[in-house]
């Protein structure tokens, strides 16, 4: 008997540790990278479940032909990337075409076009050269080891989501406000991005809204 009950609380101990470790992979998986499915519907004024979820890529988007690339980082792939481009994703970073950003206090463009007269091009804030932010390897995370890529990044127009990653899971919360990109030719798109995941939770899916140009 003392036998029978000593094998039975191995496997109790035993079954509980699987469990555990289960759920902790279960808890982690998608917080920081989603699943690899790939499925963008773009139509004039949305781009949307932008699949962002390789941290090793930039998605390069054209707001006038309403396309959409992805595109791996480094020198030697440089040459994929689209001749013309506006904005590109990596993840949840932006970044501009030699455009420039600005964050309104709207959350809707109704109320951006009742505000009337747009900022002037000295308020919107040029992409900068970063060296820690534009993270391409996680798998070091745990150990406090990323691998960051050097990229030009835009502080602004990133602000759209906001990640905390200071508990765990982390807490992301969208801005909600629109934004507006200016083009290197002057000219001017309003963006809202309004999802950061898919349908089942995985995170790394954009969808925004944009009117381009906006006049």
């Amino acid at each position: 008997m003392r036998r029978k009950l000593l094998i039975f609380f191995i496997y109790t101990l035993t079954l509980g540790a699987a469990l555990s470790l289960s759920a902790c992979n279960g808890l982690f998986n998608g917080i920081y990278d989603g699943s690899a499915e790939l499925n963008t519907e773009i139509k004039p004024g949305s781009f949307s479940q932008v699949n962002t979820t390789d941290y090793a890529e930039w998605v390069y988007i054209n707001l006038k032909t309403l396309q959409a690339k992805a595109v791996k980082i480094g020198e030697e792939y440089e040459s994929e990337i689209p001749a013309e481009w506006h904005i590109a994703i990596h993840r949840y970073d932006i970044k501009t075409n030699e455009g420039a950003g600005y964050e309104t206090s709207y959350t809707t463009f109704e109320e951006l076009k009742a505000a009337g007269a747009l900022p002037g091009e000295n308020a919107f804030v040029k992409d900068e050269w970063t060296t820690g932010k534009i993270a391409v390897d996680m798998s070091g995370m745990m150990d406090g080891k990323i691998v960051y890529a050097d990229s030009y990044r835009n502080s602004v127009l990133s602000r759209w989501l906001d990640v905390d990653l200071s508990t765990m899971p982390p807490i992301y919360k969208l801005s909600g406000k629109v934004y507006l990109l200016m083009l290197k030719d002057k000219s001017v798109a309003a963006l809202r991005f309004t999802n950061y995941m898919n349908g089942k939770g995985a995170k790394g899916y954009i969808d925004f809204k944009y009117i381009y140009p906006y006049e």
